[in-house]
């Protein structure tokens, strides 16, 4: 008997993407200023809810437009088993408005710093939150079924979300599922670049 998308336990992966040459998780400070931490701070973890937001982050953060700049790229695709027992107080789902949280003012980083700051005090390991890598209309992301014996494509509607965590990388274990590997170039067109709220 086939379990109803009801019934299946729930989605505990997270997906990364990164340079093959080193660890898929942050375990020392040093991190660059980023949309949800300060420079300098602790590690934090960004991990995506499917693989195609992870390629799509990663495009995002390497800046790449052009399909031939995806030529000769050989990066690793991770997922990352994330505890079962976590809830949702441990990973909340952010509640700062949609302009906020892809907004790129100070005042906008500002109020996400602060979440992260009240969340740690609370106790949460990381929180949840659109991306800021697709346009919010490509939240049914592309996968594959089998039916009958074929394989049908098919758009999933998971959510386009980023998974923020703040526990050390020793709790988090992981497989590296593609160790040398790239995006189509039809993935491009999709990725919100810097500055761009439409959509």
């Amino acid at each position: 008997m086939v379990a109803t998308p009801q019934e299946q336990a729930p989605f505990r992966l997270g997906f990364r993407v990164c340079d093959r040459r080193y660890p898929f998780l942050w375990h020392t400070p040093g991190q660059q200023q980023g949309r949800w931490n300060r420079a300098g701070d602790q590690p934090v973890h960004v991990l995506a809810s499917t693989p195609t937001l992870a390629w799509a982050e990663w495009i995002r953060h390497q800046e790449i437009h052009d399909p031939q700049d995806l030529d000769g790229i050989a990066a690793a695709l991770w997922a990352v088993l994330l505890p079962a027992a976590w809830g949702a107080e441990d990973l909340p789902a952010v509640t700062l408005p949609l302009d906020v949280v892809l907004g790129t003012t100070e005042r906008d980083q500002q109020a996400r710093q602060a979440l992260v700051d009240q969340l740690r005090q609370q106790g949460a390991q990381g929180l949840k939150a659109p991306s800021a890598a697709l346009h919010q209309s490509h939240s049914a992301l592309p996968c594959v079924r089998v039916c009958d014996g074929a394989e049908v494509a098919e758009l999933l509607p998971i959510p386009a979300e980023v998974i923020l965590l703040w526990c050390p990388a020793e709790q988090l274990p992981g497989w590296c599922c593609v160790p040398q590997g790239r995006p189509g170039p039809e993935l491009l067109p999709l990725v919100r670049r810097e500055g761009m709220l439409a959509g």
